[in-house]
């Protein structure tokens, strides 16, 4: 039993990746919240902020922990674009602040990073595929990258995208945002120029699980194995979750008029995790119907 600690524990990632881990190892969670939102899991849960480095510091010799989990980023792509300056205090030194804090204690580190490091313009990608960033997110997130990689810890970086899932008090994903305006018989205009591989977020947690176990270093492309645009996406959501179809209208990304670039093809291509752990991820359509199981249990 490792000593693992999770930090951005409240979020849908967070909180997935705590109760995959609950019954076989000893967890703590941080996250800037003051409460911890899953309570019902009974760990040592930290309010902290990532931008503190004393904080940091003093959490990881604290805990002296075997496994250290970064689950935690500023994720709003268009809100990075209006403040850099917390964009990359959390990306890029909030990731730095962790691994100096590791010092001599050198647990393995995940780091959770994205699709967005990659322009969209020569995807499915693999991990040979030289990133090209664009916008503030994708660079700071791409920056952490360099950070964790020129480090002297044994690391795993986790890219992953179009992550879904359930959790308490959480932001809406794209699959329960289109879930919710459906139920509600609202129209949704959704794009088909975006494409990328859908990731099940307790998928993405049995992938770390396998990795570790593999003692699997490096990086990793962590995601759905189907490649989809967005606008049939939301199609199957409505098939799975016996929705009007009728209701989602096709549009392009330059219709939203965005702040921050979107990759237009961002989608991985997975190979090399299964060839490590010898697991493939679910289908979309089974990923979908086990999350209307857990919205269905989650809402009585």
């Amino acid at each position: 039993m490792s000593k693992i600690l999770i930090f951005g524990s409240n979020g849908l990632l967070g909180q997935n990746l705590i109760k995959h881990f609950y019954a076989k190892h000893e967890l703590f969670g941080g996250s800037f919240e003051a409460e911890n939102y899953i309570p019902e899991y009974d760990f040592p849960y930290f309010t902290i902020n990532l931008t503190d480095r004393l904080g940091v510091a003093d959490l990881i010799n604290k805990i002296q922990p075997d496994i250290v989990i970064n689950a935690a980023a500023y994720t709003n792509v268009d809100g990075c674009e209006d403040d850099p300056e917390t964009c990359w205090n959390v990306n890029v030194r909030g990731v730095e602040n962790i691994i100096d804090a590791c010092g001599m204690l050198k647990p393995i580190l995940v780091h959770v990073s994205t699709d967005y490091v990659f322009d969209g313009e020569g995807g499915p990608y693999t991990e040979d595929d030289v990133p090209n960033p664009q916008g503030n997110y994708a660079r700071s997130k791409y920056n952490a990258e360099k950070a964790v990689t020129a480090s002297d810890l044994e690391y795993i970086i986790a890219r992953t995208q179009v992550l879904f899932g359930t959790g308490k008090n959480i932001r809406p994903n794209f699959v329960t945002w289109v879930v919710n305006q459906l139920s509600q018989k609202k129209k949704i205009r959704i794009v088909d120029d975006q494409i990328g591989s859908p990731t099940y977020a307790p998928d993405f947690c049995e992938a770390i699980d396998r990795l570790l176990q593999n003692e699997a270093y490096g990086l990793f492309h962590v995601s759905g194995a189907e490649i989809i645009s967005r606008y049939d996406f939301a199609l199957k959501i409505a098939e799975v979750f016996d929705l009007d179809a009728s209701l989602i209208e096709r549009i392009k990304t330059e219709d939203l008029k965005q702040k921050a670039p979107r990759p237009m093809n961002s989608a991985f291509k997975i190979y090399k995790l299964i060839n490590y752990t010898g697991w493939e991820p679910h289908s979309l359509t089974e990923a979908l119907q086990l999350l209307k199981k857990e919205l269905q249990a989650q809402n009585g």
